[in-house]
């Protein structure tokens, strides 16, 4: 009887083990999406969603410079970004403190409201790009390669300064240029560029 005892004891011990490490595994595959949220069009045709939070890979508190160019188009904002591994928040301002808006991110919604920008512009681009440049460089390959999409990086280690590029097939879509100055972004299939400059 002693022996049935500590075969079911020992059974139903490796039974649970297995239920509670199965249950821990990842729902998600690698990497782990907002597929709650709109999509972000990187072509025509091929999409992407925003990673997790958690993939941030670069504290920031600071405030920026912003100038950038569309079309024919220029401006010039301050900009106060604050990212980590929970959230994205962009305050806008003029040069003269003025509020412009905001953007901000979580793992559960974009907010965007802010009057200087086109309406039909959706929130989930600005951070598109911003995860581009601030983002784990595997977790973003990965998400770019399920979407049948090219995503790498060089970095120079004379300055420790990065290049981060997006390929569809062998067109150039966008280059990411990070350095201790700021962060340049240059989309070449939507024909924009912006500088974030940073102020401290």
């Amino acid at each position: 009887m002693k022996i049935n005892k500590i075969l079911k004891f020992i059974f139903l011990s490796i039974f649970t083990i297995f239920i509670f490490s199965c249950a821990s595994k990842p729902q998600n595959d690698f990497p782990v999406t907002c597929k709650n949220l709109k999509p972000v069009y990187i072509t025509d045709s091929k999409k992407i969603f925003l990673l997790h939070p958690a993939y941030n890979s670069s504290i920031v508190d600071s405030l920026q410079l912003l100038q950038g160019n569309f079309d024919k188009q220029t401006f010039s904002l301050l900009i106060y970004s604050q990212i980590d591994s929970k959230a994205i928040s962009l305050s806008l301002f003029n040069d003269f403190g003025t509020d412009m808006g905001n953007v901000s991110f979580n793992e559960n919604n974009v907010i965007f409201d802010s009057a200087f920008f086109p309406a039909s512009l959706p929130g989930e681009y600005i951070i598109a790009d911003i995860q581009n440049a601030y983002y784990d460089i595997n977790a973003l390959s990965q998400n770019y390669k399920n979407s049948k999409l090219i995503f790498y990086s060089e970095i120079n280690e004379k300055d420790n300064s990065e290049k981060r590029f997006i390929y569809d097939g062998s067109k150039l879509i966008e280059e990411i240029q990070i350095s201790k100055k700021g962060i340049i972004i240059i989309n070449y299939l939507r024909n924009y560029k912006y500088e974030l400059i940073n102020e401290n």
